[in-house]
């Protein structure tokens, strides 16, 4: 069977499409409310979602999404549409919204509720609980992208009150009541080890709940969140062909 997959945009949305013999198979990604949190990244069984440059991205620095969908590993289950607290991502099937793995039957419904993502005027989801915190010793301080790419502010700049000047105040304040858990903050972070967040709980049905592909979900969501440091040594190195995508070092090269 001859596929056909294709990557474009137009406005804000990036489609990565697949065409079949009978069917178009289509993902999706509204640039407007991706935050580039990676929680679809997490959960991908295929390792098709890359990172992009998040914090230059949400700056408008530059033109690139996000993220991308290797359309060459997508095998189009709607996973990461599913997981997105944003609703970032949508798995379309002949021009129409789709589900290819049923929620209630085969994965949960994922419960929670709304909180306001000031940066983009959307919704997002808040099913996610867990623990999150700064190392002072470890963030350089002063740089800010954790806090310019938190999609719902829960992380500020603090400053001394007037009446007490003298006292030390954290370099990031974190309000962990807001906090989506998502891992923005983190994946931009360029310091290793400066933001700690741990996902402890996640909020869904009990329909759903006992099958093996939610187990497995709840697995990866539950791990360790690592570094972006973490993220090129294990995650792309290990991910099938992730030797081919590294560039050879130059004293490697031959004449």
């Amino acid at each position: 069977m001859t596929r056909v997959p294709s990557v474009k945009r137009k406005m804000n949305l990036v489609t990565t499409e697949r065409k079949d013999r009978y069917d178009k198979t289509s993902l999706v990604l509204d640039l407007e409310k991706c935050t580039g949190c990676n929680l679809c990244w997490t959960i991908c069984p295929r390792y098709a979602i890359e990172r992009g440059p998040i914090g230059a991205s949400l700056r408008d620095r530059v033109i690139a999404p996000p993220i991308r969908i290797n359309y060459h590993k997508c095998v189009f289950c709607g996973l990461c549409a599913y997981i997105c607290p944003f609703d970032a991502l949508s798995l379309i099937v002949n021009d129409k919204p789709a589900e290819k793995i049923k929620s209630g039957v085969s994965i949960p419904f994922l419960k929670g509720h709304k909180i306001k993502v000031s940066r983009t005027g959307h919704t997002a989801l808040k099913f996610i609980d867990g623990k999150i915190s700064v190392d002072d010793d470890e963030c350089p301080g002063g740089c800010s992208t954790c806090i310019d790419v938190c999609p719902v502010e829960c992380l500020t700049l603090p400053v001394s009150s007037k009446e007490k000047p003298w006292e030390k105040v954290p370099k990031v304040g974190v309000d962990r009541e807001k906090c989506l858990f998502c891992g923005a903050c983190l994946f931009a972070c360029p310091a290793n080890g400066a933001v700690k967040l741990e996902r402890t709980e996640i909020k869904c049905s009990e329909e759903g709940s006992e099958s093996r592909i939610w187990k497995n979900l709840e697995t990866k969501l539950k791990k360790p969140v690592q570094s972006r440091d973490w993220f090129f040594e294990k995650r792309v190195k290990a991910a099938p062909g992730g030797g081919q995508k590294l560039a050879p070092k130059r004293k490697n090269l031959k004449d």
